[in-house]
């Protein structure tokens, strides 16, 4: 019996760490291939368990098994393996004092929900880091003009963004208005403060330099509301970072809540400024 139940937990732990490896790396292997190579990695070292050698036939089968016996893939997929297993090893084992104290079935709760949870938490976080990388990639440094003003604001180009002028099919960028607020010419100012968007073609409180470069915008959030926005027309946007572009004759918006801009980023970019 206690030679069956150390095949269960080797073969259970196995799968948690052949999993955590999957999910790391990329690489898409059947859940039934994962299993069998689990079982067979868990039988061998519960038959060799007191050999050094068995332990590392273990380990190569269970990576072999479960994504190929390539030199590649035991130094890629197996250093993640090895640096998740002697993590989770280390975690049990200084926490070994108080798991005896319980019951067998107890102590197999406790050691798998532990594995777990604690494979859970460095893949969330890893995945958190990873998506942290990506949309740092895509942070650039802006140079506005806009109304014979130039404003410098660091930008994000938004993959999602894909909003355009109706008429002239121009992209359409959101700006922070608290980014530009003290520097805006002050009867634009004014006159932004006054706009109503439930009365968006009432224009009359803008200076007339301004009037060329409206345009009333009909946006859809990702919720499917629909909100009337007003948009402007800017002269040109310096783009410099990971891309280094400038564009000329589109649009902004001006947006008040710029709490969930990624990156802490004053202007959100549309799409084609990649």
């Amino acid at each position: 019996m206690i030679g069956e139940l150390l095949v269960l937990y080797n073969t259970l732990f196995n799968y948690f760490l052949l999993k955590f490896t999957q999910e790391i790396t990329g690489l898409y292997v059947k859940r039934s291939r994962l299993i069998l190579s689990a079982f067979c990695s868990g039988l061998i070292a519960s038959i060799l368990h007191h050999s050094l050698i068995g332990a590392v036939i273990s380990f190569v089968v269970l990576i072999g098994v479960a994504f190929s016996f390539k030199i590649e893939t035991l130094m890629r997929q197996g250093t993640v393996l090895f640096i998740a297993t002697f993590f989770l090893g280390g975690l049990l084992t200084s926490l070994l004092p108080f798991l005896l104290n319980q019951t067998d079935f107890i102590f197999f709760i406790l050691c798998t929900s532990i594995a777990f949870l604690s494979l859970s938490a460095i893949h969330l976080k890893w995945r958190q880091m990873k998506q942290e990388k990506i949309q740092h990639s895509f942070v650039v440094d802006c140079e506005l003009e806009l109304f014979q003003k130039i404003y410098s604001l660091k930008g994000f180009i938004d993959t999602g963004n894909e909003c355009v002028e109706p008429m002239s099919q121009k992209p359409v960028h959101f700006l922070s208005y608290k980014a530009v607020s003290k520097n805006l010419p002050d009867d634009f100012n004014e006159a932004l403060q006054k706009w109503d968007a439930k009365d968006p073609y009432q224009l009359g409180m803008f200076p007339a330099y301004v009037y060329p470069k409206i345009r009333i915008l009909t946006l859809s959030t990702v919720q499917k509301e629909k909100s009337t926005t007003i948009a402007f027309r800017f002269d040109r946007l310096k783009i410099s970072g990971n891309t280094d572009k400038v564009l000329f004759d589109e649009y902004v918006v001006f947006t008040r809540n710029d709490a969930r801009y990624p990156q802490d980023a004053q202007m959100i970019l549309h799409v084609l400024a990649l």
